[in-house]
């Protein structure tokens, strides 16, 4: 009985393994996760996935930027929650793939790279990958997330943030 009992803690020890640091960059996406925005299914865009987390554990999937900044912008929408619910919004840097925090990332837009919905809202992790970037991709302007408006991302994208 002893013997079957220590057989059954090794087992539970063996299958807890503490997520790796390589595992805690990457933003994980589920197959099935579909974009609250435009209901595309997220893990056909992996290179342009992002994600954001609620305060109460809610997690949203994105297909790309676009769709995740719309949400940040109007999640009462798009998210039935408030902006004030919203924990962490996670975005992937252009030239690692790493999960990186999208209020501190710094964006380019009007560059040649293109996502899922068209032209891409490019977030890079340091402001020394904002030259390189530009170089290979070109791009107009360089934002903040903190200082994107509905009307700075009208002009940028030349899409209204939301139909009506």
């Amino acid at each position: 009985m002893i013997k079957g009992f220590l057989t059954a803690i090794l087992i539970c020890f063996c299958l807890y393994v503490p997520a790796s640091a390589e595992d805690q960059n990457k933003i994980h996406i589920g197959k099935d996760d579909r974009c609250p925005v435009c209901a595309m299914k997220v893990a056909r865009y992996p290179n342009f996935a992002c994600t954001m987390d609620l305060k109460d554990g809610q997690k949203f999937s994105f297909c790309a930027t676009g769709c995740l900044i719309r949400s940040w912008f109007y999640p009462e929408i798009f998210l039935k929650a408030q902006k004030a619910d919203i924990r962490h919004v996670w975005v992937q840097d252009y030239f690692t793939g790493k999960k990186i925090d999208g209020l501190s990332a710094f964006w380019v837009a009007g560059s040649d790279v293109i996502g899922p919905m068209g032209p891409a809202l490019v977030p890079l992790k340091s402001k020394s990958d904002i030259e390189v970037f530009k170089r290979r991709h070109g791009g107009d302007m360089v934002f903040d997330l903190s200082e994107l408006t509905v009307e700075k991302w009208e002009t940028i994208t030349g899409k209204k943030i939301i139909s009506r």
